[in-house]
């Protein structure tokens, strides 16, 4: 058998907890330390070390505000690799489907005038890994 024990115990055990405290870590952290950016029946907040630390998780806030998304940085100085593999995996028809946040779901933020709600589908062929706003 090729690794045997070092390999189980690596590859899944070692890796399996260092994913868990990751986890632990957002639910628990990101809930205390950070911005907030948009207003959400929760206490969630924007942390940037926490997103750096799990590729794109940190971004707490904007998880909760719009959960259906793919991305958890809706903006492009908000690095999040958990994204960028999945725009990857995407290049190779691995994935489909990918959402990102409409216009609307961006500038509803505390101070800003709100645009009014617009139902936007997703065409047939449009690039849905594109960051930005779709077309309706």
């Amino acid at each position: 058998m090729i690794g045997g024990l070092p390999l189980f115990l690596w590859g899944f055990c070692v890796s399996t907890v260092m994913l868990w405290h990751g986890t632990f870590f957002i639910n628990s952290l990101a809930h205390v330390y950070g911005s907030v950016r948009y207003r959400t029946p929760d206490q969630s907040r924007n942390n940037w070390w926490l997103a750096l630390l799990t590729l794109g998780e940190g971004w707490h806030n904007n998880h909760h505000h719009f959960q259906s998304s793919a991305n958890q940085g809706f903006f492009w100085w908000e690095v999040d690799g958990s994204y960028c593999v999945l725009r990857l995996l995407h290049r190779f028809h691995l994935v489909w489907d990918l959402r990102t946040p409409p216009a609307h779901v961006l500038d509803d933020r505390p101070g800003r005038r709100r645009a009014p709600a617009v139902s936007r589908g997703w065409r047939h062929g449009h690039d849905p890994c594109v960051r930005g706003p779709t077309e309706g």
